[in-house]
């Protein structure tokens, strides 16, 4: 499970939230492999900020440091890495040699899946890459990617001509679209003929289910508290062996020390509440892990209590 804030601000929230979460590992570290989201790059579909890394003051009339950017999240993620393995988002290339001997696991985001320069680095690196569906919801986009990724490449980077072996720890995410969510059976089957087609090569076939993003509306906007219900959702349907959910090896959740979001403002709640999209608060992202953990234990045939 990838869980963690939108976005890593507060960077001392993000190391308070890493402590809890570090805590909570220990609980379930037999059926549950958690790993913490530090999305320190926001990709954004207009205008907006752009994460602590470009501006690590988000307030409207601050401006963009991103001397001071990488000093303070290369910091907060030395800390927080000591507790847990961290994840990012592949948004710029070219800021890898800052943050990715501290990462485990990074994301080609669904603005970024389909750009030939991001999949043919994520095809050199030695950690595992999941890829998302597009924004519009296309599951084939994001199937693509991951068999892109698998591939060995040959470009230019940085004035060398660069060769890589192929990344076999790629993986599809899905995170739903502008259509609908998409952990659906109907879509996961598809996924899963995609990602099994032996035409494409896919080793380790793999989904990652977002329980955030397109895959938590309620018709009037993004509501964390269905996350839950979409790990849920999957888990049953693990459980009854309905087709394609095999592949289901993790989630994605979006989770803070406070439930919901706030806007950008001058006077901002510095207490760990998102200010991008927003997140699971704390208690209800403990309860979460747990009923996940128990899920496993289900699934596997095993009691609950018998940690």
């Amino acid at each position: 499970m990838v869980i963690g804030p939108c976005s890593a601000w507060p960077l001392d929230c993000v190391e308070q939230y890493a402590e809890r979460l570090a805590r909570v590992q220990e609980d379930v570290r037999e059926r549950l492999f958690l790993v913490l989201r530090t999305y320190i790059q926001k990709p954004r579909t207009t205008i907006g900020w752009p994460g602590p890394l470009t501006q690590p003051d988000p307030r409207p009339s601050a401006r963009a440091d991103i001397n001071r950017g990488i000093v303070e999240c290369r910091k907060m993620l030395w800390t927080t890495g000591k507790l847990l393995p961290l994840a990012d988002e592949m948004l710029f290339t070219h800021n890898g040699a800052y943050f990715d001997d501290l990462l485990s696991y990074l994301a080609l985001g669904a603005r970024s899946s389909s750009d030939q320069e991001h999949r043919f680095i994520a095809s050199g690196l030695d950690c595992p890459i999941g890829v998302k569906n597009s924004v519009d919801g296309n599951i084939e986009v994001g199937v693509d990617g991951v068999q892109c990724v698998q591939h060995p490449h040959e470009f230019p980077w940085r004035g060398n001509q660069v060769a890589t072996d192929g990344n076999p720890l790629a993986h599809l995410i899905l995170r739903g679209g502008k259509s609908g969510s998409n952990y659906d059976p109907r879509s996961m089957a598809s996924a899963s003929k995609m990602l099994r087609d032996p035409k494409r090569k896919i080793v380790h076939p793999m989904i990652v289910v977002d329980a955030s993003h397109d895959n938590c509306q309620n018709g009037h906007g993004k509501d964390p508290k269905l996350q839950p219900h979409v790990v849920r959702t999957v888990m049953s349907a693990k459980r009854d062996g309905i087709e394609g959910y095999d592949l289901v090896k993790g989630f994605m959740v979006e989770s803070f020390l406070q439930h919901g979001a706030q806007p950008i403002s001058e006077n901002m709640r510095t207490d760990g509440q998102s200010i991008t999209d927003p997140c699971l608060g704390w208690e209800d992202s403990q309860r979460l892990i747990f009923s996940t953990a128990d899920a496993i234990d289900r699934l596997l045939g095993r009691s609950a209590a018998c940690d």
